[in-house]
């Protein structure tokens, strides 16, 4: 090889890690399911994409998977569920999630949790006591609720903490698709 092909090589390889690294910081990136909090929805091993833009210009909703840091960690990445979001009042009673949003008061629906899991409360939520949450607060519960660390144990989770919302899973090759 010739001096300029060795130059073109190491300028090829030089620019795209910095796309990529623009990409990975700013817009998306990969990231392995650990544990087995989200079972069954997500399993331990599994290939998420996190995508993290949209969180800037679109507010978070009750039902989506996310990617956070727990309080106090930053280099640890969580994913869970909103379960509740700013201004609602939650409670955890009787194996349920009550929810208390613009003076409605419901029942969570919780169709991607096993129809035996009962909710219960923790150290943070104590049972039968409302919360209410204040602006840039969310409640966040992993679907297997007996096996996650989640709000109950750590409290609820600033936005600030929110790395981006799960958009896509893309191993293994037999669960590909996009997330709803």
């Amino acid at each position: 090889m010739d001096k300029d092909t060795i130059l073109e090589l190491i300028e090829t390889a030089v620019t795209s890690a910095i796309v990529i690294l623009v990409i990975y910081t700013t817009i998306a990136m990969p990231e392995q399911v650990q544990g087995a909090s989200m079972e069954p929805t997500f399993y331990s091993g599994e290939r998420i994409l996190v995508e993290k833009v949209t969180k800037h210009f679109k507010d978070f909703e009750t039902g989506e998977v996310v990617v956070l840091h727990p309080p106090d960690n930053d280099h640890v990445d969580f994913i869970k569920r909103i379960v509740a979001v700013p201004g609602d009042i939650v409670k955890i009673y009787n194996c349920e999630v009550y929810i208390n949003r613009d003076g409605q008061k419901y029942v969570l629906e919780e169709p991607y949790l096993s129809e035996d899991i009962c909710t219960t409360a923790g150290g943070r939520i104590k049972e039968g006591r409302s919360l209410e949450l204040e602006a840039g607060e969310y409640l966040v519960l992993g679907d297997n609720r007996p096996r996650s660390a989640d709000s109950r144990v750590f409290g609820l989770i600033k936005e600030e903490r929110i790395v981006g919302r799960v958009v896509f899973r893309f191993w293994p090759l037999s669960q590909l698709g996009y997330i709803n």
